[in-house]
This record gives C-alpha cells, structure tokens and sequence, in this order.
C-alpha cells in the first residue's frame, strides 16, 4: 500500500468476483473517510457475493446497476 497510498475519493476496480471479493478487505485502506468505490465486470450471478463482501467489508450500498448480465457496485 506504500507504492499506491492512501486518502482517494475513489477507488474502481473493473475485474471478477472472485478477486473484488478477495479484496474488498483492503480496499478502505487505499479510500479517505467518505471515499467510495466502484466496482463492474461482475456477472449477474456474482453480484450478490460481491455486495456481502463489500458489506462485510464496512461499505454500504450505495447503487447497483445491471445492462446485459453485467453489474457495477457502488458502494461508500
């Protein structure tokens, strides 16, 4: 995280599942306090998955959005 830092606004993350639900863990470390991130290329299946990691993660929901089987989070 010393290479990247830390304080963004934002964070977006166009990836699968597999890895935002792996790092959603870390993800507030890289945000300021009211920071948000933003997270697409899940498959409609996966979004539930994603948002309970995200969750678990200290983010609340903020908007989903869906458009021919693919999901984009945001979250805050």
């Amino acid at each position: 995280r010393a290479q990247i830092g830390s304080g963004y606004d934002l964070l977006v993350a166009n990836i699968v599942a597999d890895v935002i639900i792996a790092m959603s863990p870390l993800f507030k470390g890289f945000l300021r306090a009211q920071g948000q991130v933003i997270v697409s290329g899940v498959i409609t299946e996966r979004a539930a998955a994603v948002q309970a990691a995200l969750v678990e993660a200290g983010f609340k929901i903020t908007e989903v959005k869906e458009e021919s089987g693919w999901m984009a989070i945001t979250a805050g």
